[in-house]
């Protein structure tokens, strides 16, 4: 048997085709679920541009926390921006997603 995972990360992107149809609010759930499932996981953690509204949302809607930022972190097309680190922890998906 192998180590118990406390937690893990995910990130995901979509062509611009793609947003504003749910599909990653779709996904991120999906994982969700089998991760804490499957996985025995205590905490998933998310990272996301601060100007990425759509993906706070798409966290936010799957029950991700927003625990901070990371000033700086991250260089999206040569600018400079922080990123909001997202929580989810086990406990926290109780009765529901």
């Amino acid at each position: 048997m192998g180590p118990r995972l406390s937690h893990r990360r995910h990130g995901f992107c979509f062509a611009d085709t793609a947003w504003g149809r749910g599909y990653a609010t779709e996904v991120v759930r999906a994982v969700l679920d089998w991760a804490y499932s499957t996985l025995d996981l205590n905490r998933v953690q998310a990272e996301t541009d601060t100007r990425n509204l759509a993906c706070a949302r798409v966290l936010e809607k799957a029950g991700f926390v927003r625990e901070g930022r990371l000033r700086q972190d991250c260089i999206v097309d040569g600018v400079v921006s922080d990123s909001w680190i997202y929580g989810l922890i086990a406990s926290d998906r109780q009765g529901g997603r």
